[in-house]
């Protein structure tokens, strides 16, 4: 968790005055989901005025990354999907717009090929939004921010 809180501020610190702050909506932080239960999304991007938004990344970490630095196991999760939400003049009209509800995945199925499923009771994992967006002051690139949830998956109690 030191991570994300760290890493999640030195980008906070890095974004415009004038933009609206990323959050998850849905699901609330702390909520508990079970395998294979479809869950509510909803997502407030960082658009605003003089803010554009691009596409963001939604992962789900099942153990929290390490550090910010190539390795080969940097963490381990599911990748939910690259979305846009509407908004003028960055991206108007997305064709990427993202679902309602996401389904949490059974990880006690292997996944196929060398893959092995493992389960998990009552575990703390990380839903992650990644999102490009720029402010009107150039950088190379877009820029990044990062806001994160915690869920309990496969709660046994609440």
């Amino acid at each position: 968790m030191h991570f994300l809180s760290t890493f999640g501020f030195a980008l906070a610190c890095l974004a415009s005055a004038h933009a609206s702050t990323p959050v998850i909506v849905k699901p609330a932080d702390g909520t508990h989901i079970s395998p294979g239960q479809a869950f509510d999304f909803s997502y407030q991007s960082i658009a605003d005025y003089g803010v554009s938004s691009y596409n963001y990344s939604v992962y789900l970490f099942t153990t929290p990354p390490l550090a910010f630095m190539t390795s080969q196991n940097f963490g381990a999760g599911h990748y939910f999907g690259r979305f846009a939400q509407p908004n003028y003049p960055g991206n108007p009209n997305p064709s990427n717009t993202p679902p309602a509800t996401f389904v949490m995945p059974d990880f006690s199925k292997p996944p196929g090929g060398f893959g092995a499923g493992a389960s998990a009771t009552n575990a703390t994992f990380y839903l992650a939004v990644f999102e490009e967006y720029s402010n009107g002051e150039g950088v190379p690139g877009n820029r990044i921010s990062f806001t994160a949830n915690r869920v309990i998956y496969n709660a046994t109690s609440h």
